[in-house]
């Protein structure tokens, strides 16, 4: 982000809370009137308060925690009803003003962003680096698409759909990654080069339209639909061309071609490998059960069916969280435990701003103590949490072991996070007591007063899943 734009975003943050100075206001319009850009940039951030300040009044939040939350030399500051009035004002003048000129003046392309984005009703994205409303424009990015289709329609021509369940990564206006699940890609003239990686190959479109399968133990399969298709296999550096109505398969091992879709199937194994059992557990699930903590417990408010988790701005430490999760597998043989993965589902608190809270770092622990895992919920405090220490972005190192991170994009409240790691199922197999421990702790601190309050579905929730383990064991 450059200078420029992060001195707009403090001055418009000064506006919106009513602390700006006329000499402030005067500069903030200045850097509107100077930049196309900047302009579109700021009537961005005007309809984002707008929304988020309209969803903040239906909001009851109790007076105590109010008072609780800003310090008396805050709430001194204050601005008086006409002072807010006059920066209402200020802000429509201003916000229609560029608006105008936004309209009249010639748009300009952004080099971050050179694709747009539909999704068919119905689709549901289990996480997204890149925003994922229709039309909407975007650049690089990551997605985790769970079910409906998703079309991405890049400006050279190109245009790539995945349907869910489906990952993506989109690495530049010419070359995307297909990490799991189905993708078909449409290639113009003006476009032809474009690139699709698979986990053990790549696939450089001439001009065509073709469908590529990749399956959750990574093999893929590939269809041509019309023209054709270079393949690029990275490990023993085969390289062929499938033309229409050709299929390949790759692997690992290699790539073969097959003159349509039978012949593949006809000389491949038609019974598919037996799964390996596999293993769910929530924390809604026998013994398990979920908790957060809170550094104040007289600040302690929010939904009873989220677990919400903050790293609160420096002198506001008070409103520290984190979140403790126990996991019930006295059932299962762990020493059988080949892959694990950690899923939380985040949904919104309704506490704090959205626009105010940058990308936000989650780290996950495990508790490698098994004598620490005798804790209740209802008991569970910020000095008797099991390997907490003060500091509000760690855990005592001796006691626990970071099995992985995820980070929730700017402005995202929603979405399943997941952590897929050799550490989470080593410590797993390691437990002797069957009772695992999971604790979430923020990396990223709150850098400006009334910033989200980050929040995951708990055991308690009516409708979203509960934080969940599920274990593949060996056969």
């Amino acid at each position: 982000m450059s200078d420029a734009s992060l001195e707009l975003r403090r001055l418009s943050d000064k506006l919106f809370d009513g602390q700006i100075t006329a000499e402030e206001l005067s500069r903030l319009e200045t850097l509107c009137l100077a930049s196309p850009e900047l302009r579109r940039q700021f009537i961005a951030l005007s309809h984002l308060n707008a929304s988020l300040q309209h969803q903040g009044t239906s909001a009851e939040i109790p007076s105590t925690v109010l008072r609780s939350q800003y310090s008396s030399s805050v709430a001194d500051r204050r601005p008086t009803s006409t002072l807010i009035s006059g920066i209402s004002v200020a802000i429509a003048a201003l916000s229609l003003s560029l608006l105008i000129m936004f309209q009249l003046s010639p748009r300009q392309s952004d080099s971050s962003t050179f694709a747009a984005i539909t999704t068919t009703p119905g689709s549901h994205w289990l996480s997204a680096s890149i925003p994922t409303w229709n039309d909407s424009r975007i650049g690089a990015g990551h997605v985790q698409l769970a079910d409906g289709i998703a079309r991405f329609a890049f400006d050279n021509g190109a245009t790539v759909e995945i349907e869910g369940p489906a990952e993506l990564e989109i690495l530049d206006s010419m070359h995307c990654r297909l990490v799991r699940g189905k993708l078909v890609a449409t290639i113009t003239p003006e476009s032809q080069g474009f690139r699709v990686d698979t986990p053990d190959a790549v696939l450089i479109d001439q001009g065509t339209s073709f469908g590529v399968n990749v399956s959750d133990e990574g093999l893929s399969s590939m269809q041509v639909f019309e023209g054709l298709v270079d393949v690029e296999h990275l490990q023993s550096g085969t390289r062929l061309s499938v033309k229409q109505s050709e299929t390949a398969t790759i692997s690992a091992d290699g790539v073969a071609k097959f003159a349509d879709v039978n012949e593949a199937f006809l000389a491949t194994d038609s019974a598919p490998p037996a799964p390996r059992p596999q293993v769910q557990v929530t924390t809604a699930t026998g013994g398990g059960k979920d908790q957060w903590i809170i550094r104040d417990d007289e600040l302690r408010y929010g939904p009873g069916d989220l677990l919400m988790i903050k790293l609160a701005k420096e002198g506001f430490s008070g409103f520290d969280r984190k979140i403790y999760l126990q996991f019930d597998l006295t059932a299962i043989d762990l020493t059988q435990v080949s892959e694990a993965t950690f899923d939380i589902t985040a949904a919104p608190t309704g506490i704090g701003y959205a626009s105010r809270m940058p990308d936000a770092t989650f780290a996950v622990y495990v508790l490698t103590d098994d004598q620490l895992d005798d804790w209740q919920p209802e008991m569970l405090t910020w000095e008797n949490a099991p390997a907490n220490v003060d500091a509000g972005n760690q855990l005592a190192a001796e006691a626990a072991r970071l099995v992985g991170q995820f980070t929730i994009p700017r402005g995202q409240k929603q979405g399943t996070f997941r952590i897929d790691s050799n550490d989470l199922a080593e410590t797993i197999r390691s437990d002797t007591d069957g009772r695992v421990t999971i604790v979430l702790v923020p990396q990223t601190r709150e850098a400006i007063s009334g910033a989200l309050v980050h929040g995951f579905a708990g055991s308690l929730h009516p409708t979203l899943p509960p934080p969940t383990l599920r274990l593949i064991l060996n056969d």
